[in-house]
């Protein structure tokens, strides 16, 4: 946290999702005791669940909002990311619907409350954000849904960019382009929210607009960018023989040789077997993935778990919370109780375990997965 921030002074951690495999408690714990006062959160479930356990001076909601608010939701610090007409209309009428009620707390004091947004411009990305075009609707937009119960106060301009296939040059005609149109109109432009840039690029952006307070998101390249201390590991928990032709599993699939079932503990609970759709470019991996989509057809697949620095198939596709490997006869096999490592992508796994050493710390929740975590074990 102490390099980062030397690097990227003022950036903003992200804390989403299942916390970089962390969880979201952990990470929030190293935060403030980084001395972190501001955080960046994936959706509003997410805000809601860490402010029933730290204080943040201003916790920015990246995805805009279409979902129906709460009473826990009237709440000062929270940064809502707006993209859109229809996400500001559907935000500032959630809030008027929830003050329209004069026996809460707010309407008592005769004060409106304070709607904080981040206008989201529209990138290369091509996600949610405001076209380059609307800029100057913007205020007359939020003119619009404002109301003596909701009043809106625009935080700042943030534009989120993508990671390959885009200079920084690119990238700094954008964000000339908005903090221009932004002037232009009236648009609050002292301080603008970016990403996926490098320490020079960002010095660069501060050295161009000195009047602009430029603050990074970091989420995976503060948290995963290092993952040397990190050592995923799964426990053998039963070891069967298996003769060729013989049914076994779920299926009651035929063993096609002689060998082994061991059953190890991590299945798709703990995110075994989830996979995100892979982008081929070029010949090479384009002939890898047909490679791999052959196997599919006669039920070879590989798996993330290792033994002896080798590869292992799944005998079956994995269950919920077990896994079964297939060991071909003359292999060696691992012993019950024997521990294999297993390469687990860190934004969909949930451990069961985690490990600090010298200390062993079990866990028995999902809630209480996400509080503390260095070395991460998938096992119970």
């Amino acid at each position: 946290m102490e390099e980062t921030e030397k690097r990227f002074p003022g950036f903003i951690p992200v804390i989403k999702g299942n916390g970089y495999g962390f969880g979201n408690r952990y990470l929030a714990d190293e935060v403030l005791q980084a001395g972190k006062e501001d955080i960046a959160v994936g959706t509003v479930d997410e805000a809601r669940q860490l402010e029933k356990t730290h204080s943040f001076r201003e916790m920015i909601v990246l995805t805009p909002l279409l979902t129906e608010l709460n009473v826990a939701d009237l709440v000062p610090g929270r940064v809502y990311t707006v993209g859109s007409r229809e996400q500001l209309r559907h935000l500032a009428a959630s809030f008027e619907r929830l003050l329209s009620d004069d026996r809460r707390a707010w309407t008592q004091t005769g004060a409106p409350f304070r709607l904080n947004i981040l206008i989201k411009c529209r990138s290369a990305m091509k996600r949610y954000g405001f076209d380059l075009q609307e800029a100057g609707k913007v205020l007359d937009w939020i003119r619009e849904v404002e109301s003596d119960r909701v009043r809106i106060e625009v935080k700042g301009l943030s534009i989120h960019f993508p990671k390959t296939g885009m200079d920084f040059a690119a990238k700094e005609r954008e964000i000339g382009n908005w903090l221009e149109a932004a002037r232009k109109v009236g648009l609050p432009a002292g301080r603008m929210y970016v990403s996926h840039l490098t320490p020079d690029q960002f010095q660069n952006l501060t050295r161009q607009w000195p009047e602009v307070e430029f603050s990074m998101r970091l989420g995976t390249d503060l948290w995963l960018s290092d993952k040397s201390f990190i050592e995923t590991k799964s426990t053998v928990l039963d070891v069967k023989e298996v003769k060729r032709g013989e049914r076994f599993g779920y299926k009651q699939l035929r063993s096609y040789r002689n060998g082994w079932l061991v059953c190890v503990a991590g299945g798709t609970a703990n995110g075994v077997g989830l996979e995100s759709p892979a982008s081929a470019r070029g010949l090479k991996e384009r002939l890898k993935l047909t490679v791999f989509w052959i196997f599919h057809l006669f039920n070879l697949h590989l798996s993330p778990f290792t033994y002896k620095g080798k590869r292992l198939w799944f005998a079956e596709p994995p269950h919920m919370q077990t896994s079964v490997l297939f060991f071909p006869s003359g292999s060696p096999v691992p012993e019950v109780g024997e521990e294999l490592p297993v390469q687990l992508r860190m934004t969909t796994a949930t451990f069961d375990r985690l490990v600090t050493d010298p200390e062993v710390e079990e866990l028995s929740g999902r809630e209480e997965q996400e509080e503390k975590g260095k070395a991460l074990n998938a096992i119970p």
